[in-house]
């Protein structure tokens, strides 16, 4: 999924960044849009699947018989059930979480790059800096996510608990109040390392790249 996006964010902040970009505001802007477009891009794509992945996972740990047999047949029997809205159930709030967390992550890593740490800088420095942009965009759009797991895990269900985003949002907070919505966020800020790294090494493969293109030429 990562590569995907990182090709789609190259190529939108290509389209959105205009030739006279050179103020903060504008270049932060427009790799904000970059990220959070590309996210939503992949998230249309795949969102079936990451239904289906986070449905299994839970269908494995019951203690009854399980309810879906593999990927194919939690998608076959949601559609019988529900038709399309039962298998895209959820993505709004996916979207919603994708643009802030997308639009961060890869928006505020490229914008450290643009202005606070150049491409030649220590290697460690690069990193230091997207481990720090990474678990920034985790917290801030946690709450977003908690909306969107509990969404997705009511596909199929004969009685939803929730009825839209907004619903799901209220139930959430009166329920569990604000500490619900971040309930797991320490230990998915750990776990960022891998997605800090991804933007480092990413950015050293382009580099390999661009050396080859220009020997070449």
């Amino acid at each position: 999924m990562f590569p995907n996006i990182l090709l789609f964010q190259d190529a939108y902040r290509t389209i959105l960044k205009g030739r006279e970009a050179d103020r903060f505001v504008s270049i932060a802007a427009s790799n904000f849009m970059a990220g959070a477009a590309a996210g939503c891009t992949t998230l249309v794509i795949i969102y079936p699947l990451d239904v289906a992945h986070t449905r299994l996972a839970a269908d494995v740990g019951r203690t009854d018989s399980r309810q879906f047999r593999g990927i194919s047949h939690f998608l076959q029997t949601i559609y019988k059930k529900d038709g399309i809205r039962g298998i895209y159930r959820g993505l709004p709030a996916s979207i919603h979480g994708m643009i802030v967390h997308r639009g961060l992550y890869f928006g505020g890593f490229d914008t450290a790059k643009d202005f606070l740490v150049p491409e030649d800088s220590a290697l460690w420095k690069r990193w230091v800096t997207a481990q720090a942009v990474t678990m920034m965009a985790g917290l801030v759009s946690y709450p977003l996510d908690t909306t969107r797991r509990r969404l997705m895990m009511q596909s199929g269900l004969e009685k939803p608990m929730y009825h839209s985003t907004l619903d799901c949002w209220r139930k959430i907070y009166r329920f569990g109040g604000l500490t619900s919505f971040y309930r797991g966020a320490i230990s998915n800020m750990f776990r960022s390392t891998g997605a800090a790294a991804i933007l480092v090494l990413y950015d050293e493969v382009k580099k390999v790249m661009n050396v080859g293109n220009n020997l070449s030429s």
